[in-house]
């Protein structure tokens, strides 16, 4: 079950009257504020968050729920993508305000409440890669229509032709891409850099002495 906070916060701030609220249970009172403070950690699980309120299982903390959901400082809701979430307000919310409507994120669809309303922190991270992959891609081909046809590669040991077999290229690069983004939930989604070209003049200026790939075999300087 996912927790999250309206807001996020350096710190655990509590609101005075919910904490002193004589009409709350001294178990939901807790469980405020061990909420307020466990919520930014993903090392702390509804498990956890039950045990140090002493209660055995989850289950249990239902009716403590429902007496912080009344005072309009959590919210329980549906949220697309996931089980049922969470939210703990550091406020009390108006009766009119109590009523979290889940924002779907723009790119897949799940819940995106947790990171930018109506975009999910993996479809945000999907596309930056994308965006520097387009950026990448422009440059490579700018320089290529230069005259730039000499390549340095990531490990700058040898100097080769702009189509090298050994070097990443627009296409090798994209369907890297392509087969990783299922995977991007998981992390591993990154845009596999291109190669600079060079002229041979701009090499000559550097006093470029790289030995040349013994694969594409370029022309000497």
């Amino acid at each position: 079950m996912p927790v999250y906070r309206a807001r996020t916060m350096p710190v655990v701030t509590v609101h005075r009257d919910t904490l002193l609220n004589s009409k709350l249970s001294s178990i939901s009172r807790l469980l405020y504020a061990v909420l307020l403070a466990s919520v930014d950690d993903d090392d702390v699980t509804m498990k956890d968050v039950a045990a140090l309120v002493g209660v055995q299982d989850i289950g249990e903390l239902r009716p403590y729920l429902d007496e912080l959901i009344e005072a309009g400082v959590v919210e329980y809701a549906d949220h697309h993508g996931q089980e049922r979430v969470v939210t703990v307000h550091q406020l009390p919310l108006l009766p009119e305000q109590r009523s979290h409507v889940c924002v779907p994120c723009e790119e897949c669809g799940d819940c995106s409440c947790g990171y930018l309303k109506g975009l999910c922190r993996t479809c945000d991270g999907i596309c930056r890669v994308e965006a520097s992959a387009e950026q990448d891609i422009a440059r490579w081909k700018q320089q290529l229509e230069g005259g730039a046809t000499y390549a340095i590669g990531q490990h700058a040991a040898r100097l080769h032709r702009w189509d090298c077999p050994t070097l990443n290229s627009p296409e090798k690069s994209m369907a890297q891409l392509a087969a990783a983004r299922p995977h991007a939930r998981n992390g591993g989604f990154y845009w596999p850099r291109l190669p600079y070209l060079f002229t041979a003049e701009e090499l000559r200026q550097k006093n470029s002495k790289k030995r040349r790939c013994a694969i594409c075999g370029p022309d000497p300087l």
